[in-house]
């Protein structure tokens, strides 16, 4: 079995716990789902930006049910660099990574989602479930 993982973003981590039982789609929230494709979001941002994985700052755990499924928010460094890259530099990514088409939407669904988080001054937010 693997791992579900979906993106969100909303307004505060009270919020965001709201989410833990069935996922931001269950509460109609901005994601976008990464099953079975993207689990750690500032190895994207860091190949993306260029910068180094060193460079962004931890995730922080925001809730979990003890056994299954958690939510934890996005370091703003790495939500902040994801929302820096322009298509020019998506593209190029998408070309060096030979990625299909559905891989490139969900990359920039990602960054669009963290240009909204930073335009709104929300978090980004990972929710997982086993």
């Amino acid at each position: 079995m693997g791992v579900l993982v979906d993106y969100f973003t909303v307004d505060s981590e009270q919020s965001a716990r709201l989410a833990l039982s069935g996922g931001p789609a269950a509460l109609n929230l901005p994601y976008v789902d990464c099953k079975g494709w993207l689990d750690e979001l500032d190895t994207l941002a860091a190949e993306l930006s260029g910068r180094d994985l060193s460079e962004f700052g931890d995730s922080k755990a925001v809730v979990d049910d003890g056994e299954s499924a958690g939510v934890e928010l996005a370091a703003p460094e790495t939500t902040a660099a994801l929302a820096a890259v322009d298509d020019a530099r998506l593209r190029e990514y998408a070309e060096e990574e030979l990625l299909d088409e559905f891989e490139v939407e969900r990359i920039t669904g990602l960054r669009d989602l963290a240009r909204e988080a930073v335009r709104l001054n929300q978090g980004m937010y990972r929710w997982s479930c086993v």
